[in-house]
């Protein structure tokens, strides 16, 4: 009754609270789709597992075969979630289909947050109270509220599991915990496998150079191999090895601020503090604003470790922390380089060789590196506040000043679920020939293969095409396979050569077609179409 009144009830209660804050309840109902079909990158998660689970491979293959059709694509490069796909896959055939799994993963990510955030500062806290504060701390930042439009990236109990493991001396060293969350991160997001990974490397360099002899350093790498293992393994179960892909470049476009702490970058972050960003994706991607409540804590925690330098030297957490600043200085380069940036302009650009540019492009929104330095700073803070006199109580007006400067926040997240309570998932494909002409189509083809040229349309009719079963030759994918973007460009040079395959539905993203097929296209709410079937005559 003890564990359940002091540990299982507050989670619960917490994980609730945060997630109706954060969520409409709306999105929790499988059937609700309008909510994600909206022209952002939710979209591109939901459609390409509903895409796996529809025409599904054998397990445990991750290879979608409807979405770029006939090449398919790795459910990864849709920004689907290949963890979440092995598991449901079993099940392919009796899963109903045209329903979406996000609201539940939310939802699930929310649980495990403050779950683990709990459990990394329960040691460190004088009473259960300081604890679950701490751990709603750790849940109410910015960096985790305003991803709801990149769900994968809600996963960042990776990054919590991970500190858990690390501040452990015992967990530390077994591998198993490390294989554990590092095979998690690699089938949930790349992004977060290199800071779990950065975590664990400092765990190991620590152990290194810290252990008795040169028999235990041999030893070690027996260890590193095992966790080195899913490293090499699990890629080519992802698919994303097998083939080379395009490099979309622009590291450096999504940098962090050097003023990222105390700047939110948009007031939609922060109800209390002045905010100014570069420009929009900066704002996004570059944010490492913790909060005025966890600002304020990491301000007094300064005070206090200056004021018991000596006791904070000698404390085993924090000196076994400090094993993380080689790591964590090299996420942070990473996250602000090469363009400086203060209350949102460039001061200064640093020369940057181009190799380094195209060795960083599959993490060009380097910004997101900083999370584990926020989170591992955030800890900290919490920590020190909680062992002072009467730190309980300030940790719970921290909280309270955390809560009133993330509601500009948590309402736009709320805000931007409120289309699950439509019942229809469709808002610009409304006229029901559109069923019609996809079944009559063996294929879907959009024209120009460009993602970003109206992507909530391509959206909603690659919808419809996979409740369908029908393939679609192009769809938005966080990166391309080279032999994928050679066979689209010969479908474009075949379509401005006026040649079209008769079994397809043909859908101009940009309204345009050739004017040796004008005559054929038609509107369908609006969108210009060339509908499957032969040619009429002229």
């Amino acid at each position: 009754m003890r564990r359940l009144l002091t540990w299982i009830l507050p989670w619960l209660a917490l994980s609730v609270a945060v997630f109706f804050s954060w969520q409409n309840p709306n999105v929790l109902n499988p059937t609700r789709i309008a909510w994600l079909l909206d022209g952002n990158d939710h979209g591109q998660a939901v459609i390409g597992m509903a895409a796996y689970l529809r025409a599904p491979p054998p397990w445990p293959s991750l290879h979608s075969n409807l979405l770029m059709a006939p090449d398919g694509i790795p459910l990864s490069l849709t920004d689907g979630n290949p963890l979440l796909g092995l598991v449901l896959r079993p099940f392919a055939s009796v899963l109903p289909v045209g329903i979406q799994y996000i609201g539940w993963w939310l939802l699930t990510c929310i649980l495990l947050h403050t779950a683990f955030a709990a459990a990394l500062v329960r040691r460190f806290t004088p009473n259960p109270l300081a604890t679950w504060i701490g751990a709603a701390l750790l849940t109410l930042m910015p960096v985790l509220l305003a991803r709801f439009g990149h769900v994968n990236l809600c996963a960042q109990w990776l990054i919590l599991w991970a500190l858990w493991i690390y501040v452990d001396a015992d967990r530390s060293e077994r591998p198993g915990w490390w294989v554990a969350v590092v095979t998690a991160s690699i089938l949930i997001h790349p992004y977060i496998l290199v800071m779990v990974a950065a975590i664990w490397a400092s765990a190991m360099l620590r152990q290194f150079l810290l252990a008795p002899d040169n028999r235990a350093r041999a030893r070690m790498f027996g260890d590193v191999a095992i966790v080195v293992a899913p490293l090499l393994i699990v890629p080519i179960l992802l698919g994303t090895v097998s083939e080379p892909t395009i490099a979309v470049g622009g590291y450096g476009g999504f940098s962090m601020a050097l003023d990222a702490l105390w700047n939110p970058n948009t007031g939609a972050y922060s109800a209390l503090l002045p905010a100014k960003a570069l420009n929009p994706s900066q704002a996004l991607e570059g944010m490492n604003y913790p909060g005025a409540g966890l600002l304020a804590l990491i301000v007094v925690a300064l005070f206090q470790g200056i004021r018991r330098w000596g006791e904070i030297r000698d404390d085993q957490l924090f000196r076994r922390l400090a094993w993380l600043l080689p790591a964590f200085l090299v996420l942070t380069i990473v996250a602000i380089a090469p363009h400086l940036i203060w209350r949102g302009v460039v001061i200064a650009s640093l020369p940057m060789p181009d190799w380094v540019g195209k060795a960083l492009d599959p993490i060009r929104a380097a910004g997101r590196m900083f999370w584990p330095v926020l989170y591992t700073l955030a800890f900290a803070a919490i920590v020190v506040v909680a062992r002072m006199r009467f730190g309980t109580w300030l940790l719970a007006g921290a909280l309270l000043l955390q809560v009133i400067d993330t509601m500009p926040l948590l309402k736009s997240a709320r805000e931007s679920g409120g289309w699950a309570e439509l019942t229809s998932p469709y808002h610009r494909t409304l006229d029901p020939r559109w069923d019609a002409l996809i079944a009559q189509a063996d294929m879907i083809q959009f024209e120009p293969p460009e993602m970003y040229r109206d992507l909530a349309l391509m959206e909603e009719v690659t919808w419809r095409a996979i409740v369908a079963g029908k393939p679609v030759r192009f769809f938005y994918a966080s990166r391309e396979t080279v032999a994928v973007r050679r066979r689209l460009q010969r479908d474009s040079a075949a379509f401005i050569l006026g040649q079209t395959d008769p079994r397809r539905l043909y859908v101009l993203l940009d309204g345009k077609a050739p004017p040796v097929l004008a005559h054929r296209v038609t509107k369908l709410d609006g969108v210009a179409i060339i509908a499957p079937g032969p040619p009429p005559r002229r």
